[in-house]
């Protein structure tokens, strides 16, 4: 079966948006999206595990957006208000910056990555994919450990 990868974090129109991932919007209005196959995909992130578009309306469900933020938040909040301290500091208030100014930096956004297992005619199962990205991540955690993190994503 065939596999192939694509990583980035920006493109013409700037950082990438983690809404398209996460199906946050109207997918009729996206001819290259099949709606009827978007009921089937199933997402992750670092804070709820596992899940699907059913759960997408519940109360305690985050988007992908919240997710990065919240992430961004608890990782690099200490050190965005620590620097910010330097610059007024300094007298260079205007160098100040927000969590979310980092998060949507397209040097230091999230990068997205897309795996993909077969074609639109053959592919893995769903089953199948969950078991390779557990095994995925698993590897991913020993090589890389703290230095380098996966927030969310999206098995579509």
């Amino acid at each position: 079966m065939k596999g192939t990868r694509h990583n980035g974090r920006s493109g013409k129109n700037g950082v990438y948006n983690p809404l398209h991932n996460d199906r946050r919007f109207n997918p009729e209005h996206s001819e290259h999206i099949d709606n009827e196959r978007v009921r089937q995909n199933i997402y992750w992130d670092c804070y709820q595990g596992y899940t699907t578009m059913e759960d997408k309306g519940k109360e305690n469900n985050f988007s992908f957006e919240q997710i990065e933020l919240a992430f961004y938040e608890e990782h690099y909040g200490n050190y965005v208000m620590k620097q910010n301290e330097r610059h007024v500091k300094a007298r260079h208030p205007d160098r100040c910056k927000e969590v979310e100014d980092v998060w949507k930096n397209k040097k230091t956004c999230p990068e997205e990555s897309i795996y993909q297992l077969g074609t639109i005619d053959e592919h893995a199962s769903v089953e199948t994919l969950i078991l390779v990205f557990d095994e995925f991540k698993k590897e991913f955690d020993e090589r890389f450990g703290s230095n380098v993190h996966i927030i969310d994503r999206a098995f579509i």
